[in-house]
This record gives C-alpha cells, sequence and structure tokens, in this order.
C-alpha cells in the first residue's frame, strides 16, 4: 500500500563474503547510511561568467552506506560473520546489498565491504561498523 513507512518495514540483506550467500542482517542493524546516488558535475564556468557553472558529465556515483548496530557473532547472521573479513582481491566477486525500505521499493545493489570494526565502550553493549562501497545499484 502506497503511503508512509517507519523502521519497522525496512529489511537489509548482504552476501556473507565476496560471491557468497545473501544474510539477512535486518535485527542487528541500528542505524544505515542513506541510498544516495550523486551526478558527477564538471565545471563550466568560462572567462567572463560571474556565477560558478556545472555541467553534468553523464556519469554517476553510488557513495558509500555505512551500516552499524549491536555487535553480535550467531552463526551465519550476526554482524561479526558476515563483515569479518573486507574484500581486498581486485578479481574479488561483488557482493550484493539489499534493502526493502516499504511498499516492496527495494534498492539493490552490487559492491565491496570497505572496512569493518568493532567498538568496545564502557557502560554499554559493543557496536559495529561496516562501510559498503556501491558499484552499481537499481531500484526495482
Amino acid at each position: 500500500m502506497a503511503g508512509k513507512y517507519g523502521s519497522a518495514s525496512i529489511t537489509v540483506a548482504y552476501d556473507d563474503g565476496p560471491g557468497g550467500t545473501a544474510r539477512t542482517i535486518t535485527a542487528f542493524v541500528l542505524t544505515m547510511g542513506g541510498v544516495k546516488i550523486t551526478s558527477n558535475m564538471q565545471n563550466a564556468t568560462a572567462y567572463g561568467d560571474t556565477v560558478e557553472k556545472m555541467l553534468p558529465t553523464g556519469m554517476l556515483k553510488l557513495e558509500q552506506i555505512e551500516l552499524s548496530g549491536l555487535w553480535d557473532t550467531t552463526a551465519t547472521t550476526g554482524p561479526h560473520v558476515v563483515f569479518l573479513a573486507p574484500d581486498d582481491g581486485p578479481q574479488d566477486a561483488t557482493r550484493t546489498l539489499t534493502v526493502v525500505f516499504g511498499d516492496s521499493k527495494t534498492w539493490t545493489s552490487e559492491g565491496y565491504l570497505v572496512s569493518y570494526e568493532v567498538l568496545g565502550q564502557v557502560g554499554a553493549l559493543t557496536e559495529f561498523k561496516a562501510v559498503l562501497q556501491q558499484n552499481s545499484g537499481a531500484w526495482s
């Protein structure tokens, strides 16, 4: 049904390795950066112009997405298992990120795990942060 949606409508799945198995990690994610598509622009300001002019280059950029939440070692689906090893080989297969925001509006992208960190804090639960680089993606 069309309308507004909240965090309870979001599901997140990510491959557990390059070309790996999609794992639903929704229950572990507390914050997620936005799905952002940026148009690459080139300065086209000529001599005599009094206002900077920018032109699109025909290329788009998919921005990195940061996921964070409570660290967990649950076998096969916990963030420590899914994000354990950042991708480091140029021939590594990509990983698939699938986010359903509500009303079946789904973002699916291919890319790489850039970084994974575990954050210990005094008087608080241990948390994780993972940074994902997207190289291609589309809404469906």
